[in-house]
């Protein structure tokens, strides 16, 4: 190997040391549990989300970085935070409003609304230049545990008040999530704390900078400053320190998958010309807003959406069963929409049974009036009943996230065609249009032919699209999920 190809991976390296913060945040486990207090929930709340918000993350987490620039003040709601893998049980203890009370205790770094719906960052954000020099490296904490992230931070805010504390993963790994290293990068807030660490590191077996003189649950660690680590890791290489300029951070810090500043600096470092055209281009993982049953939702880096903030009418779906084979779904809506407003009509081809939807709360005057019509469906009457409100929400939650995956798709598609500033923005309309890729629900868009497989739920039934109604003011957002059993037929 070259001496340019061995530094080039050293580089490499470096940059996967610097796994952002979102990264780190999705293959670690939830640091809060069962057992905390609603005092501990309120003072892990506020911890959390100041750290979402640091210096330390905020310039390097795509996701919530890109939410603060949505709003023309920084604004970004509490619910989308509270959505957050390692805020979920704190939300389930505290609730929106309980979490939006213990933000409000933050004394420099967050403000949070009037109405207790947005919390935003109070400082400009700069580049922090010796966030380099204020970390340090430790190994030898062994197999991961449920709770080992919030033990990590807990040990070493006893030497100091600490900005992160990031588990290294093997990034080489194909497994999910990638398995911990046994080692961290940990930044101190101050100098003076990270070198009270290294000096009792050094007490014992020094070693570069640091040594083995601070335990962890009774395990010796090997500890050093960053820097003397990068140097360690390029003299194995067989690079010499003194020949290579080490990244340290500050305004050229490189992280792998974002970096604020250098985003921020685009414009005016190229004058806004030459451009690649994919440089405005959205990315999948991009926050996407859209409306859905009368409330606007955030699409999460997964693309799915908060399970708890999707809403729905109670009591508004029910199941039919005994329709014969060739019944047409539209003459179904036809009719229940003279009883009551009807959203969907779930129906896929070569089905007997399924499903539909009411834009309101369906009482129970209003199904024994619908079962009193004896409403036929390809020749035979069909039976109505009400669906459990467990499975209605599952329903509901599946056709969200449906819902979320076709916006998706169409901002894709409305950047290919040029419409890139579009991305990041959000969509008011239900979920029609011409559907990116074709809607997910066939490559032919409108009246294209199948759809994808069915993913669970209700699942999603296979047959002609246009059997079936998507939105309640024509538009097709694609398949909410199938309900119904096909006919069985003689082989």
């Amino acid at each position: 190997m070259s001496d340019e190809q061995t530094k080039q991976e050293v580089k490499q390296q470096e940059v996967n040391f610097e796994a952002s913060a979102s990264a780190a945040e999705a293959s670690t486990t939830a640091a809060t549990n069962s057992t905390m207090t609603v005092d501990e929930a309120k003072e892990e709340a506020l911890r959390q989300v100041e750290f979402y918000f640091h210096d330390s993350n905020l310039p390097f987490d795509k996701f919530l970085f890109t939410l603060t620039r949505k709003d023309p003040e920084g604004w970004v709601p509490i619910a989308t935070i509270a959505s957050f893998k390692r805020m979920r049980e704190i939300k389930e203890l505290l609730g929106l409003e309980g979490i939006a009370e213990a933000l409000r205790g933050s004394k420099e770094l967050l403000n949070v609304s009037e109405d207790g719906a947005n919390v935003r960052r109070t400082k400009e954000l700069v580049p922090v230049r010796d966030a380099f020099d204020r970390s340090v490296y430790a190994k030898g904490f062994g197999d991961e545990t449920e709770t080992l992230q919030r033990e990590l931070e807990a040990f070493f805010a006893t030497f100091g008040k600490i900005n992160s504390v990031r588990m290294r993963r093997d990034m080489e790994s194909s497994a999910k999530p990638k398995p911990f290293k046994g080692s961290v990068f940990v930044e101190f807030a101050e100098m003076d704390d990270r070198n009270q660490f290294l000096a009792q590191a050094a007490k014992v077996e020094p070693e570069q900078d640091g040594g083995k003189g601070v335990l962890f649950q009774e395990k010796t660690l090997v500890a050093m400053s960053k820097d003397a680590y990068v140097k360690m890791k390029m003299e194995e290489k067989g690079i010499d320190p003194s020949n290579h300029k080490i990244n340290r951070g500050g305004d050229q810090q490189q992280h792998k998958k974002f970096n604020a500043f250098k985003e921020m600096n685009k414009p005016e470092r190229r004058g806004g010309a030459g451009k690649k055209e994919d440089e405005n281009k959205p990315k999948r993982s991009d926050p996407l807003e859209f409306e859905y049953n009368g409330k606007q939702l955030t699409t999460q880096p997964d693309g799915t959406v908060d399970a708890d903030a999707v809403v729905f009418p109670p009591n508004s779906v029910l199941k039919f069963t005994g329709a014969g084979e060739g019944g047409n779904w539209k003459d179904l809506k036809d009719t229940l929409i003279t009883v009551h407003p009807t959203s969907f009509v779930e129906f896929p081809t070569g089905a007997v049974e399924g499903a539909v939807g009411f834009k309101e709360t369906l009482s129970d005057e209003k199904l024994a009036e619908i079962k009193s019509k004896n409403i036929t469906v390809g020749g035979n009457v069909v039976d109505f009943a009400r669906v459990d409100e467990e499975t209605a929400k599952k329903f509901y939650i599946e056709r969200a996230n449906f819902r979320a995956s076709f916006m998706l798709d169409r901002r894709e598609q409305d950047a290919q065609r040029g419409g890139g500033q579009r991305g990041n923005g959000s969509y008011s309309r239900g979920g029609g249009g011409r559907g990116g890729r074709g809607g997910r629900g066939g490559r032919g868009g409108r009246g294209g032919g199948g759809h994808r497989p069915s993913r669970g739920g209700f699942g999603r039934s296979g047959g002609d699209k246009r059997k079936r109604e998507g939105d309640s003011n024509g538009r097709e957002d694609g398949a909410p999920p199938a309900i119904g059993k096909k006919v069985k037929t003689d082989e």
